[in-house]
């Protein structure tokens, strides 16, 4: 009867020590998980820090600069390294990194599409502004017209001009009624100043106001710049997520 009572015993031991081995190991993986969790965190932290700065430098200037730089910036993010699927499991600290790893690029994304729409728009606001700027009193000098020469001569050619150029930049999508409305008050004064030609042609007077119009197109592309200024805000501040 000694003999089975010491197997067992024996057996006991043999599984007891191989129980506190697998223990060990699971404990060494989740550990080993752990610490390659703790490493890429330390990298997000300043590849996040890293392009902050890019961001907080060149946030003032022109959009298109901003997205070239963020763009190269973001280009090599931080690799969380791969682990056996035990270690992965049983480290909630490596779960979290996996999930960091896969949104890591989210806001930046967001940001650079946000970017790229807004260096078309401040093409556009530009084009807008330039053509917005034109004035009759800039071309031929102040005061009563007595001459219709220089309005078909140069005030018309001028604002044709300006037209034709802004009707060349892209529109932002979207914005198809605020161009409309800058083309017609510019559109408007070139109408203006022709049926001034025909009017003086018949000996009559004719005067005109464009201010309004203009201001109102001014107005409406300022309101624009505004919301495109908010949209890249936005977009950056999602960009601090610690």
């Amino acid at each position: 009867m000694v003999l089975p009572v010491v197997t067992t015993v024996v057996v006991a031991l043999a599984i007891g020590v191989a129980v506190i081995r697998e223990q060990q190991r699971q404990v060494q993986a989740a550990e080993s998980a752990d610490a390659v969790a703790e490493q890429f965190t330390q990298e997000v932290q300043e590849f996040r820090q890293g392009v902050a700065r890019v961001i907080e430098e060149g946030r003032e200037g022109p959009a298109a600069e901003l997205q070239a730089r963020v763009g190269e910036a973001v280009a090599t993010p931080p690799v969380l390294p791969e682990l056996a699927s035990e270690g992965a499991r049983r480290s909630s600290a490596y779960r979290d990194a996996q999930y960091t790893e896969a949104t890591l690029l989210d806001p930046y994304v967001e940001l650079l599409d946000t970017l790229g729409r807004a260096a078309l728009a401040e093409t556009y606001i530009a084009a807008a502004d330039e053509v917005l700027a034109l004035r009759i009193e800039n071309i031929i000098g102040p005061g009563p017209i007595r001459d219709t020469a220089p309005v078909e001569n140069e005030v018309i050619p001028a604002f044709t001009s300006g037209l034709r150029q802004y009707d060349e930049v892209t529109v932002p999508p979207g914005q198809e009624e605020l161009a409309d409305v800058v083309r017609s008050a510019v559109q408007n004064v070139v109408d203006q100043c022709r049926l001034l030609i025909t009017f003086a042609a018949l000996g009559e007077n004719y005067s005109f106001s464009y201010g309004a119009q203009i201001a109102a197109a001014s107005e409406a592309v300022r309101a624009y710049e505004l919301e495109v200024e908010a949209d890249v805000a936005t977009a950056i501040d999602a960009t601090d997520v610690g």
